[in-house]
């Protein structure tokens, strides 16, 4: 029988940063368990890893905004360098969506953002495959750009295990010891782990891992995305932001020799390794033909579709549990995981070591009785 202070369901970005931030924070004794042979198998390894701050959500957008300064500036003692191309963000609106970007655009300013609105001559002059495209105008923040995630995440985990953490892979949980409505183990298939604490950060599984526990059914639910990568393309710039069409829900970025494109489709689909759906690039097809017309006759050299998992009312969940005492919730980031992960971790980690959080309006509770 194993036993660790604070037990981590999940090593993806929401359970690696936790992990991170809690031992950096001091904590001494921390599991991380993963179902899987390794880490990063589902949605934190199966996105499009672009750093995007300029979102309607204000306080995701402030989580946004810390997260994206930890990528910028990783501490200069981590052991894993983590490459990040600050090639910045185009964000294009039309009609109510270019409203809407300049409702954001106004709030993120003032929160202290460095963007800027760009007339559609400028867009077109930064990125000139949007000849044709159905845009007003958009967000040019040159403070966003692309990371490498598999790094990022490798970090975090090492930067753990220097301070003491340790990780379980093919450590499936199958249970949990609750007595008196208080998490006392957690049961997998490696034995009962003996906790105090027991961390939800188990992406798509979240909802079944809580219900294992007897915790708050709350309503999340897993949503299939596609991402496709073109062929190669000698006209695509390296140094390109990426572009994402919110009118339309289309984006795409430079993926050399080509780009990578996703048409944003949504489906419900149950937690695992999601099946391609052909529907998908066909959308994608329709949305280039009639958004982005200078794309349409791309070729797709590959494909797959990710996870991402969201709260009904889109928010993040992250608190305490209030039906079982010492369950906290670390999930629903819903496609944000890349950029707020730092600042996700450092929230879950002061609410675990009892540190002052002022307000957390990620906090389950929401939900109600």
């Amino acid at each position: 029988m194993d036993s660790a202070e604070h037990v981590i369901i999940g090593a993806g970005l929401a359970g690696a940063a936790t992990a991170c931030r809690l031992t950096e924070a001091g904590a001494d004794s921390v599991l991380v368990v993963e179902q899987e042979d390794a880490p990063g198998i589902h949605s934190s390894g199966r996105n499009a890893a672009m750093i995007r701050q300029l979102v309607s959500d204000p306080e995701i957008a402030a989580l946004g905004r810390e997260g994206a300064a930890f990528v910028r500036r990783i501490p200069p003692d981590w052991d894993e360098p983590v490459q990040f191309d600050a090639n910045g963000s185009l964000l294009l609106g039309l009609g109510p969506a270019a409203e809407s970007l300049r409702r954001d655009l106004a709030e993120a300013r003032r929160a202290g953002l460095e963007a800027e609105w760009r007339a559609a001559e400028q867009c077109l002059a930064q990125v000139p495959v949007l000849e044709g495209a159905e845009f007003e105008g958009g967000v040019w923040c040159p403070t966003d750009g692309v990371v490498d995630v598999a790094a990022l995440l490798q970090g975090y985990l090492r930067e753990a295990r220097k301070r003491g953490a340790r990780l379980l892979t093919r450590c499936a949980v199958e249970g949990f010891d609750v007595r008196n409505r208080r998490v006392e183990g957690v049961r997998t298939s490696q034995g009962l782990i003996r906790c105090k604490t027991a961390i939800n950060a188990a992406g798509a599984w979240a909802g079944e891992v809580a219900r294992r526990a007897g915790a708050a059914d709350l309503p999340l639910a897993p949503y299939r995305r596609h991402i496709f990568v073109s062929g190669p393309l000698d006209w695509v710039r390296r140094d390109w932001p990426f572009v994402w069409d919110v009118a339309h829900e289309v984006y795409f970025r430079p993926e050399p020799p080509g780009l990578l494109l996703s048409p944003c489709d949504e489906a419900i689909v149950p937690p695992g390794m999601p099946a391609e759906d052909s529907a998908a690039v066909e959308l994608l097809g329709q949305k280039l033909e009639r958004h982005l017309p200078r794309l349409a006759d791309i070729t797709i050299s590959r494909s797959w579709a990710g996870l991402r998992t969201l709260a009904s009312d889109h928010k993040f969940v992250i608190g305490w549990d209030r039906v079982v005492e010492g369950f906290l919730w670390v999930a629903a980031l819903g496609g944000h995981g890349v950029t707020t992960s730092a600042a996700v971790g450092s929230l879950a980690a002061r609410l675990l070591l009892g540190r002052r959080v002022e307000k957390n309006p990620f906090d389950p509770a929401r939900y109600g009785s």
